[in-house]
């Protein structure tokens, strides 16, 4: 599936401080890395409150995922939620997963497309990710997000459906 445009789009250095913060939470040297690749992107190491190019930060996404491969990068993605500050509200898996979109609408501006979640079950659901970010990082995002709400310390499984028109997982608690 092709990316989607991301001229003018802009990223919040919170969103990206959340990102290194992740993965400083795997290991140092991922940790330096990802802040390298940034700033070979034109992002130098952000800063919570600036506005930074989202074409750079996807850039750099890409190239971690060609880089360390995108099992590294959907496990960095897993962790990000534990970074975020989520609404006091927020407290189970469906109420995170519907409020994924607005959490990011606040951290991006411009054109940068939207999370959709649809409850398919008493455990289940289907999100649309309809973002530029890499699938890898996306999958990692929603399952990081299942686990962290997930009070009944059930499995989670969050599964990709190629035959969607557009990247949606399905995902189950």
């Amino acid at each position: 599936m092709a990316q989607m445009a991301t001229a003018g789009a802009e990223v919040k250095g919170d969103s990206l401080s959340s990102l290194v913060e992740g993965v400083s939470r795997l290991s140092d040297a991922y940790r330096k890395r990802v802040i390298d690749v940034l700033d070979s992107h034109g992002i130098p190491e952000p800063q919570p409150g600036e506005w930074y190019s989202l074409e750079g930060a996807i850039n750099a996404l890409d190239e971690l995922v060609d880089v360390i491969g995108p099992r590294t990068v959907k496990t960095i993605g897993k962790e990000i939620p534990e970074t975020v500050e989520w609404p006091p509200a927020i407290d189970n898996v469906e109420a995170a997963l519907t409020a994924l979109d607005d959490v990011y609408q606040m951290h991006h501006r411009g054109d940068v497309g939207y999370y959709e979640f649809e409850k398919t079950g008493e455990t289940s659901g289907r999100m649309v990710c309809e973002t530029p970010y890499p699938a890898s990082m996306d999958q990692g995002i929603v399952e990081g997000i299942v686990k962290k709400f997930n009070n009944s310390g059930a499995f989670v499984q969050v599964e990709e459906d190629e035959a969607a028109a557009e990247r949606t997982f399905e995902v189950s608690w």
